[in-house]
């Protein structure tokens, strides 16, 4: 039996009432401990998947607890019986159809809940049953897993929004508006948490169904076009997601005007693909002109303008300007500063962009010191092993290794690995570009037998995860016939 309450005020009627429960014969799991982290937070959630009964206690601090209201969730999702105990305040409105017992004044509950617990059948059929999912919850579910999306919970609003959707579609029918607008949300949580090609299938499929229900020129329609091109892209094919973005800026053109946002949004996609795709300075040449048209529709400061400016910076960086590349991107760390403020994860990525620009530049010192800032500022607001910190951690081990302090760039880099690998798993593309750049400065600094047992690792875990003609498997094959030779 799972209990979930707040740590904030009421860890002590908790811990009394576990023990009266484990004498009564009810077996009990809550979190003894203040913990954070998705490690911890994967244990929550198993211990919720697998619990026979989910136990609430509800107060005024557990009804404003986040992870209270994350843990009924998941409850609700796995469709686990719900008991609820008032400890204080009032009865949560989201659980007004649920049977509560009153256990105000730090009193135990009754005989006759305890067995209902244990599900004893002489206790009678007045116990909770599992909490209906109505229209009502799983609009409230809905913006729940938006909030998680603000937070960057990516992977976790995937898992609600699944439970939407089935719900939904039980409730509204397939083709309801509401339940695409969930499809089409799922499919983007997917993509961001990282199953780019499972986000593309679930969008297609989105896509021909708002085309049938609401035509193909509906604004959700073109929505849902605009993300499909977008993840097709980012799952690596460019030139498709070109041939995508330029059908759908003429529709949205036609549609809602050049100078829509959304038409915007979509030209500054296009440029961003055609850019990855290697056409830099058409890129740039196209970025010129979505930056000035967004800073006269909405203005230099907005967000979308802002978010042109750095792509800018960065393709003018890429066609090898690094001088201009850096002075935009100062501008806009400086505006995004301004506007969103010094710990907002886009500044903190200029930041991040504006450093390594300046080490490619040869200023590999200057780096160094912007990106121990900017490891210092993610870790503190994005936690040590979120990936933008990890990516920034790996710079800042790539240029201390190029000033020539190899001993502390092999001991970040060894950092760097761990997590990684505790993160994102030894043979994610970016663990090992670390465990390649730890192998060569290794080799670098004299002891060539390791960096050559080292990439031997890494030749055979990239060749079996990516191929053997991957260009960071042929980097990774000519540095370890370099240090074995």
């Amino acid at each position: 039996m799972f209990i979930s309450y707040s740590h904030a005020s009421d860890g002590d009627y908790v811990a009394k009432l576990a023990r009266h429960l484990t004498s009564a014969g009810v077996e009990v799991w809550f979190d003894q401990q203040v913990i954070t982290g998705d490690r911890w937070a994967m244990v929550i959630q198993q211990q919720i998947d697998t619990c026979a009964a989910f136990v609430v206690v509800m107060s005024p601090a557990s009804y404003e607890s986040v992870w209270v209201d994350r843990e009924i969730d998941q409850a609700e999702l796995n469709g686990k019986p719900i008991f609820p105990l008032l400890l204080g305040g009032k009865r949560f409105f989201r659980l007004a159809n649920l049977q509560f017992e009153d256990v105000t004044g730090d009193r135990m509950p009754t005989p006759g809940f305890t067995a209902r617990l244990r599900g004893d059948r002489s206790a009678g059929r007045s116990g909770p049953v599992t909490a209906a999912v109505d229209a009502a919850t799983l609009t409230r579910q809905f913006k729940d897993a938006v909030r998680m999306h603000e937070r960057g919970d990516h992977a976790e609003a995937a898992d609600l929004l699944r439970h939407v959707v089935a719900g939904r579609i039980r409730l509204l029918g397939a083709d309801d508006p509401d339940t695409l607008f969930a499809r089409h949300e799922l499919a983007y949580s997917i993509g961001r948490a990282g199953d780019r090609a499972e986000a593309v299938r679930l969008y297609r499929e989105v896509v021909a169904d708002r085309t049938r229900v609401a035509g193909a020129d509906h604004p959700g329609t073109l929505a849902s076009r605009h993300n499909l091109a977008h993840n097709i892209g980012e799952d690596g094919n460019r030139a498709e997601a070109v041939r995508l973005y330029r059908g759908i800026i003429a529709d949205r053109t036609r549609v809602l005007g050049a100078d829509h946002p959304d038409t915007l949004r979509s030209r500054h996609n296009l440029a961003h693909n055609i850019g990855e795709g290697g056409s830099r300075a058409e890129a740039v040449r196209l970025l010129r002109e979505v930056v000035a048209d967004l800073t006269r529709v909405v203005g230099a400061d907005h967000p979308s303008t802002l978010a042109s400016r750095h792509d800018l910076a960065h393709s003018i960086e890429e066609v090898g300007d690094r001088t201009e590349a850096v002075d935009l991107y100062r501008d806009v760390v400086a505006d995004r500063t301004r506007v969103l403020g010094a710990d907002h994860p886009d500044t903190l990525r200029s930041r991040h962009d504006l450093a390594f620009t300046i080490g490619a530049g040869g200023d590999r010192a200057e780096a160094v010191r912007q990106f121990r800032g900017v490891v210092a500022d993610r870790t503190r607001v994005l936690g040590a092993d979120h990936p933008d910190t990890l990516a920034s951690r790996h710079s800042l081990a790539y240029n201390v290794e190029d000033v020539g302090d190899r001993a502390e760039a092999v001991r970040l880099y060894r950092e760097v690995v761990a997590a990684r690998t505790r993160v994102l798993g030894a043979d994610h593309p970016n663990t090992l570009r670390s465990r390649h750049d730890l192998a060569f400065t290794i080799g670098a600094g004299g002891d060539r037998a390791e960096a050559v047992r080292l990439l031997r690792d890494v030749v055979a875990d990239s060749t079996r995860a990516m191929g053997a003609d991957h260009p960071d498997t042929q980097v990774s094959r000519e540095v370890l016939e370099y240090f074995g030779s």
